[in-house]
């Protein structure tokens, strides 16, 4: 790849992300790096007692109480990689879902919304092409067909998400089709191993929905969104804040210092 192209691509996606960077929106709020570095500063000069955190995810994190609230149910949906270029995965799940069904996915260029999601393609043996800091689907189907609108991509998904990745790439005249390689079911939540002054991480619309299926929430609690799809679910409930980075244990340290 040339100095020239990989600098225009680099540009491009820090544009995608800064059209979000520090906006409010409805009862929540996205907070850029910079802004983050220098709230957590404060925070530490105020107080060295930090919030416990619970995270709600299928898989925990260091330092947290890990309460899962969902669990995944693989589907044996038929599966041909032929014709495509590339593969977009939006979560760890979608990177195992796919290896159930199709072994030979890590040939093609591979698309990754997180670091964690990047971490499992690389533990499967793939190598990431590209990696979105963002899980707005909007600004990551911009930055795709800005810089890889030529390829055809498969995108294996869950059953429910929320947003339309799939319809905003072929809105902006690149090649994709999904395909339903998962779901998730709720899981029982035990109420009492919540802290009363916990911050708590919500990582998925799957998790929001079981999550006040089954407990009120308090008012000692505070919500961490790990991107504006949690974000967007969670307002029905509670107000939140969206962690600065899609990725599980930067939202832990994000939530432990949060107001």
């Amino acid at each position: 790849m040339g100095a020239g192209i990989e600098a225009k691509r680099q540009a491009v996606w820090a544009t995608c992300v800064l059209m979000g960077s520090g906006v409010r929106l409805g009862r929540y709020a996205i907070i850029g790096a910079n802004e983050e570095k220098i709230i957590r500063g404060k925070r530490e000069r105020e107080s060295s007692v930090s919030r416990p955190v619970v995270t709600l995810s299928l898989s925990g994190a260091k330092g947290a109480i890990h309460l899962p609230a969902i669990e995944t149910v693989f589907l044996d949906t038929a599966v041909d990689l032929g014709g495509f270029d590339a593969v977009i995965f939006t979560s760890k799940q979608a990177v195992k879902a796919l290896d159930r069904r199709a072994g030979d996915w890590k040939r093609l260029k591979l698309f990754s919304i997180g670091a964690a999601t990047s971490e499992t393609i690389a533990s499967f043996g793939g190598e990431v092409c590209f990696e979105s800091p963002s899980q707005n689907a909007n600004q990551f189907a911009a930055a795709i067909a800005s810089l890889y609108g030529d390829l055809a991509f498969f995108y294996p998904r869950a059953r429910v998400v929320f947003g339309d990745l799939e319809g905003e790439l072929k809105r902006r005249g690149v090649a994709c089709r999904s395909e339903i390689l998962y779901e998730t079911a709720p899981k029982p939540i035990d109420a009492k191993s919540i802290p009363p002054n916990a911050a708590i991480v919500f990582s998925a619309p799957s998790v929001v929905k079981s999550f006040f299926s089954q407990i009120k929430w308090q008012s000692g609690w505070r919500a961490i969104a790990l991107g504006e799809s949690a974000a967007k679910a969670l307002e029905s409930y509670a107000p939140c804040l969206i962690s600065p980075q899609a990725d599980i244990e930067a939202a832990v340290a994000f939530a432990a210092l949060a107001p």
